[in-house]
């Protein structure tokens, strides 16, 4: 099951930005388009949207007591931009790069929007306080050009991209029809999710200290580019260019 949560109140304490175009009104376009593609992939959906509080601390405390009241596996929250910027960025609890969310930004960036990827959002309150993994997604700026050309895409396609990223990594999920701009879904492709607690990914496929670069989590899916063996043991290539073993000690690796 996922959540979604549309950004912000209607009116009041809690209201989004305002500029070419007003966040709290389109981020609720854009989390009801991506509940119909993923309900239409054989997604469950929650809806954490609030809708009127009586203080911002209250409006995130319901957001995050909804989110908490289920087992989800992701707890999406959909937010617009200001700032005079442009483009699309994914927040996630220390930044961790999730194949999702990093799906995500490129699926919103390949309809036109600066990538702007996935960064540390774990000072946001709904990101910091719910129980399952979450990600904030700034689909991208209210107050530039961005809105314009957001307008002239439409919402459907920000949630069709948005459900293309995460239907391969849900279980529940059924087949479902690419985004337009996205490659071609010809073959199966192949994932990796951790199984254990934390893991050593490297940037060779090497098992030597000095190529460690670092650290995933527990059911964190990766896409596989690659496998190779380096010793007794399989090593997947992954999207990013690092490497992560493919021991079915540690991992799950499966194709969709």
């Amino acid at each position: 099951m996922i959540g979604i949560n549309a950004g912000h109140t209607k009116s009041g304490a809690g209201y989004g930005a305002v500029g070419r175009i007003k966040e709290s009104e389109h981020t609720r376009k854009v989390a009801d388009a991506l509940k119909r593609h993923l309900e239409a992939s054989g997604v469950k959906v929650k809806d954490c949207t609030i809708d009127a509080a009586s203080t911002q601390n209250a409006y995130l405390a319901k957001v995050v007591e909804l989110a908490n009241g289920k087992e989800l596996e992701w707890f999406i929250s959909i937010h617009f931009n200001a700032g005079g910027g442009r483009g699309v960025e994914v927040y996630t609890y220390e930044g961790r790069q999730y194949q999702d969310a990093v799906e995500v930004c490129e699926n919103i960036a390949a309809l036109g929007f600066r990538n702007r990827g996935v960064k540390a959002g774990t000072g946001l309150y709904v990101v910091r306080r719910t129980k399952a993994k979450s990600m904030l997604i700034e689909v991208c700026f209210v107050d530039t050009d961005d809105a314009d050309y957001y307008l002239a895409i439409g919402a459907d396609k920000i949630g069709q991209a948005i459900s293309a990223a995460l239907v391969p990594h849900i279980a529940s999920a059924v087949p479902t029809d690419p985004i337009v701009t996205a490659p071609a879904q010809s073959q199966k492709q192949k994932y990796v999710k951790v199984i254990v607690p934390t893991l050593n990914v490297r940037k060779a496929p090497s098992w030597e200290q000095k190529d460690v670069a670092g650290v995933v989590h527990a059911r964190e899916v990766f896409t596989v580019v690659d496998t190779v063996q380096v010793g007794s043991t399989p090593m997947h290539k992954l999207k990013s260019g690092l490497y992560i073993t493919g021991s079915t000690k540690y991992v799950e690796t499966y194709e969709r």
